[in-house]
């Protein structure tokens, strides 16, 4: 048996970038442009990282650079220049929230087409992911925002929305291929709660992310419309992967971020200088499409008061601006 490997190990060797910007704007400028991918994620892999998200109709698109500066590199070996492309897999449309994972000498990526989940693979991070049978992995449900992870003993778990009164957060056992998902381990976990900061526009929990820390499940999660520019970032700590989790009382964590709104759906990213979050924001404070992508350092801090030997986690204001050509 093969472990798993999550390659998202980044070098940011770049200054940080506060304050809300117009960059992503067309015009006649040489200057680089802000990269502008919705739900992203970030792999890293033989010196080069690939960030991939929501952003193409027919399919998953994927830059690639050496610095996390410059996305110059427009690198997917699908039709139409993409990563993924939906002539090779199953559905037509909505190609949402892509996730790589390397697994042995393959790729593994896991997304949303038309509101179910799938997966497909490619011998190379710049694709082309296929499937050899076109399906998604819960035919007879749907299903948006997949998200793995690997515990210590090598055994794989899922967190996805499904559509159960709302947008509604639930982890399940895989295969350790990452082929099958064992529905019949399936627990809720995360429903928007009302009266909260979680429920001021739709009923949607969505975008899960899981860390361990110190024997301590840290699951991060967006809540709110993502067309609200109360579109924000929740924690919520486990003794058990599968859960019950319990939400730090101080939530959000990320919301309205340095001048930004509509900030969520986000990766936690561990680097050698420590973890960063990866997210979107909207593209300003009057336009949501197309979304800006933001990266900001994030750390985990004790917090006595939550409970013994527990932590939270605190965004720094210090963005990185991805940019491309």
């Amino acid at each position: 048996m093969k472990r798993l490997v999550l390659s998202i190990l980044l070098l940011l060797g770049v200054s940080g970038v506060s304050a809300q910007g117009t960059s992503g704007t067309e015009g006649k400028s040489a200057e680089p442009k802000q990269l502008l991918l919705a739900d992203p994620y970030v792999l890293e892999d033989n010196g080069w990282y690939y960030i991939y998200g929501t952003h193409a109709e027919e399919g998953i698109v994927v830059y690639r650079s050496r610095d996390m500066r410059s996305w110059s590199d427009l690198c997917g070996k699908a039709k139409g220049g993409l990563a993924l492309h939906r002539d090779d897999v199953w559905g037509e449309k909505w190609f949402w929230a892509p996730e790589v994972y390397k697994v042995g000498k393959r790729y593994l990526m896991t997304y949303s087409a038309e509101e179910h989940i799938c997966y497909a693979e490619s011998d190379s991070p710049c694709g082309p992911f296929v499937q050899r049978e076109k399906r998604p992995y819960l035919p007879n449900e749907k299903g948006i925002d997949s998200s793995f992870f690997i515990d210590d003993d090598g055994t794989p778990y899922i967190f996805w929305v499904r559509f159960t009164h709302g947008n509604v957060i639930w982890v399940a056992e895989m295969s350790r291929d990452l082929h099958e998902v064992k529905l019949e381990t399936a627990r809720r976990l995360i429903d928007a709660q009302g009266g909260t900061w979680e429920l001021r526009q739709a009923r949607v929990a969505e975008g899960p992310a899981v860390v361990k820390h110190k024997g301590k499940y840290y699951l991060t999660y967006s809540c709110n419309h993502y067309q609200s520019k109360d579109y924000a970032v929740g924690v919520a700590v486990a003794d058990n992967v599968m859960g019950p989790y319990e939400r730090h009382p101080d939530n959000p964590i990320l919301h309205r971020h340095a001048g930004y709104v509509g900030t969520g759906h986000h990766t936690l990213t561990p680097t050698p200088k420590g973890l960063y979050m990866v997210y979107h924001a909207h593209y300003s404070g009057e336009k949501i499409h197309p979304r800006q992508t933001l990266i900001a350092p994030i750390k985990f801090v004790r917090d006595k008061e939550w409970g013994k030997r527990r932590y939270t986690l605190e965004v720094s204001n210090e963005l990185i601006i991805p940019k491309t050509e």
